[in-house]
């Protein structure tokens, strides 16, 4: 009996036991959860002005590429010899002339003429002749393919009175032959080569632009532009856009 009587006894007082332990982890699971809830809204709190900030820079970005093409399109109607253009002997009256290096917004600095080679071959190495007529799928014209020359540059910022309240941003333009134009001279626009011939791409140059704003954000935009008349005459037309990705 007295063995009986002890189990009765000691049987309760275990089971109080199993159950404050029970009721201890369950305590420590809701607090693991409010803590974990409670960082994720510190973490969300604290992205919130990141994530904007980045959204902003990027749209900055795409805004300033587009100035740059219709820069470009404008300059370019009043220009009479495109050939010129072409080979980098006119460039243009608003950015400003080339440089050899650029201070971006985002504190780095970049080289005119290794973005030059990025976008005439895809890397910052100097341009081999093979790699410039190459058929690739980035640039799948072979000896068609944009000679891209360097237009002008500059930060947009800079260009308006008083900065205008623009985001700093750094633009680059490049003019190249249109690679629908098939005459293997990727200097000359088909038109004035063939001596007023009506060729597939005559009077169609292409204008890229690629805009560098703060937090690395980066866009770019090609164009192609045809003179507004038949004949090759004076102004422009937009032809195409796209984004590059």
């Amino acid at each position: 009996m007295w063995r009986y009587g002890t189990r009765a006894v000691r049987q309760p007082m275990q089971l109080r036991v199993r159950e404050r332990g029970v009721a201890l982890i369950a305590a420590m699971v809701v607090l693991a959860l409010a803590a974990a809830i409670g960082l994720g809204l510190v973490l969300t709190t604290s992205l919130e002005p990141l994530t904007a900030a980045n959204y902003e820079s990027s749209w900055a970005a795409f805004f300033a590429a587009e100035a740059g093409i219709a820069v470009a399109g404008h300059e370019l109607a009043a220009i009479a010899d495109w050939n010129a253009v072409l080979t980098g002997q006119v460039g243009s009256a608003v950015l400003d002339r080339p440089g050899p290096v650029l201070d971006l917004p985002d504190g780095s600095r970049a080289s005119l003429s290794d973005l030059t080679n990025l976008a005439r071959c895809g890397h910052a190495e100097p341009c081999t002749s093979a790699e410039l007529t190459a058929f690739t799928v980035e640039r799948p014209w072979g000896p068609n393919n944009p000679r891209w020359q360097v237009f002008g540059h500059g930060r947009l910022d800079r260009l308006l009175p008083g900065g205008g309240g623009a985001v700093p941003v750094e633009v680059v333009v490049w003019v190249g032959d249109d690679p629908g134009d098939t005459d293997g001279d990727p200097l000359r626009d088909s038109e004035t080569a063939t001596g007023g011939e009506w060729r597939p791409g005559a009077c169609v140059v292409a204008v890229r632009a690629e805009a560098f704003a703060a937090r690395s954000a980066h866009r770019a935009i090609i164009a192609t532009f045809s003179r507004a008349s038949s004949g090759c005459g004076a102004g422009t037309r937009l032809v195409s856009w796209h984004e590059l990705k």
